[in-house]
């Protein structure tokens, strides 16, 4: 009797995933570490942008458009103050940042907003 060719297994085939599932995974938003990521960030973009938006959207002028030029930096800067602050706690012993060097950036961000803003409500003409 011939040898016989050792019988192969039949592997279960797992199901293609789709091009959305795919970005998903690629861009790391399938855990829910990722998600909380993606709307922390996705919020500071709401916070920081919405004047602008607002102002691109609505045909004021006066006050309210002097108001909402000025509120741009300022709501962008206090965006990214929160942002560092929230890092700055969570993840700030791995990036060596004392609480002092959090809020110290924090508050340079605040300031650059403010100082911003207020140049451009008195430049506004």
């Amino acid at each position: 009797m011939p040898p016989t060719a050792p019988r192969r297994r039949r592997e279960p085939q797992v199901p293609s995933r789709s091009w959305w599932r795919q970005v998903l995974d690629f861009l790391e938003l399938t855990s829910p570490e990722g998600r909380r990521a993606f709307g922390l960030v996705f919020g500071l973009l709401v916070i920081g942008f919405w004047p602008l938006l607002l102002l691109a959207v609505m045909d004021v002028s006066g006050t309210p458009r002097k108001a909402l030029v000025a509120l741009g930096p300022a709501s962008i800067c206090l965006g990214f103050a929160i942002l560092i602050l929230v890092c700055g706690y969570r993840y700030g012993e791995s990036l060596r940042w004392s609480r002092r060097q959090t809020w110290g950036l924090a508050a340079l961000f605040l300031g650059m907003g403010l100082l911003g803003g207020l140049g451009l409500w008195f430049s506004e003409g």
